[in-house]
C-alpha cells in the first residue's frame, strides 16, 4: 500500500499501489522530508542563482507581492524546478509566508488535481507553475519551466517588463472556460480558432488541455479545444484523430468516423496508426 501525505497532514492508504505523492497545501519543509529529499535538497543545493539578478530581486519592494506554487512531487519537471525556485526565493531574502505551495495529485501528466480544486479557474494545465501576484492579482507566472532563467523572468514579471510565459494559449483559454465563451452556441471557432494561433507552441498544446478536459468528464468543453485545434492543424492526423474522439465522445458517432477515417488517409505514424484504430473500433462497436 503507499503512503499519500495530504493537505492537513493526514496520512491515508490508497486502495492500489501508487506512488508516494504530497497532495494539497503543502510546505518546503515537507518537500525536505524522505522520500521527497533526495532530489529536493539535491537540486536545492547544486543551483547557483544567478547573483546579480537575485540582487536586484532583493531590493525590489515585494511588501504586497504573494506567490502560488502549483506542482506534482511525480513530475520531472517539478523536480527539477521547484527546488531551484525555493533556492532563488531564499537567496533573494523574500518572506516564504508569502508563498503558497500546493501538490497536485495524478502520476499522469494529464490530471492535475488539488484535493479542495486549488486550481480550479487559474489554468493549470502543466505543471510546475509559478504563479506571481500583487495585491492579490496575477501579474504573471512561469509555466512548466523558464523562458530565460528562473531568475531573469522572476525580475521581469516583479518589475512589469514585457513577459510572455511558455503556454501563451493557456491564459486565453481558461479565460474562455471561466466566462463561458468556449461552450457559448454563438462563439465562432474559426475567429477564436485566429486569437490563439500566434499563442500555440504546437497542436500537442491544445490537444493536451483537450484530454484534460475529457478526463474531468468536461465533454463538450474538451471537444471545443479539439475544434479550435483542427481549425490551427487541419492536416495533422494527430488532430483529427483527437476531434474524431470529440465528436464520438458527444455522441456523433457518424462524423467521428469521418475524421477518424481522414486521420488514417494522411497518417504517416506507425505508432498513431494503433491508436487511432482502436478508437475507430470503439466507435463502431467491433473489438479490436
Amino acid at each position: 500500500m503507499a503512503i499519500v501525505l495530504m493537505a492537513v497532514s493526514i496520512i491515508t492508504m490508497a486502495q492500489t499501489a501508487r506512488p508516494i505523492i504530497l497532495y494539497g497545501t503543502i510546505t518546503q519543509n515537507d518537500l525536505m522530508q524522505a522520500p521527497f529529499n533526495k532530489w529536493f535538497d539535491s537540486i536545492y543545493n547544486a543551483y547557483q542563482p544567478d547573483t546579480k539578478i537575485t540582487a536586484a530581486i532583493k531590493k525590489a519592494n515585494t511588501k504586497d507581492i504573494s506567490m502560488e506554487i502549483f506542482l506534482g512531487t511525480w513530475c520531472g519537471d517539478s523536480k527539477r524546478e521547484v527546488p531551484r525556485f525555493m533556492k532563488l526565493l531564499h537567496e533573494a531574502s523574500f518572506a516564504t509566508s508569502q508563498v503558497k505551495l500546493i501538490g497536485l495529485g495524478g502520476s499522469d501528466s494529464l490530471y492535475k488535481q488539488g484535493p479542495k480544486q486549488e486550481e480550479k479557474g487559474k489554468g493549470i494545465f502543466r505543471v510546475p507553475v509559478f504563479i506571481v501576484y500583487k495585491n492579490g492579482v496575477e501579474v504573471g507566472r512561469i509555466n512548466e519551466f523558464p523562458v530565460t532563467s528562473l531568475e531573469k523572468d522572476l525580475q521581469t514579471i516583479l518589475t512589469g517588463g514585457d513577459y510572455s510565459p511558455n503556454y501563451k494559449s493557456f491564459s486565453l483559454l481558461s479565460e474562455w472556460l471561466n466566462d463561458g465563451t468556449l461552450l457559448n452556441k454563438n462563439s465562432n471557432i474559426r475567429g477564436m480558432a485566429m486569437q490563439l494561433k500566434s499563442l500555440v507552441g504546437s497542436e500537442r498544446e491544445l490537444n493536451s488541455v483537450g484530454y484534460l478536459l475529457l478526463q474531468q468528464e468536461k465533454k463538450q468543453e474538451a471537444f471545443k479545444v479539439f475544434q479550435l485545434n483542427a481549425q490551427l492543424y487541419p492536416e495533422s492526423a494527430n488532430v483529427l484523430s483527437s476531434l474524431g474522439e470529440g465528436y464520438y465522445k458527444i455522441g456523433d458517432n457518424k462524423t467521428a468516423v469521418q475524421f477518424l477515417e481522414r486521420a488514417l488517409e494522411i497518417n504517416k505514424d506507425p505508432l498513431l496508426l494503433k491508436e487511432i484504430l482502436q478508437i475507430l473500433y470503439e466507435v463502431k462497436g467491433v473489438k479490436g
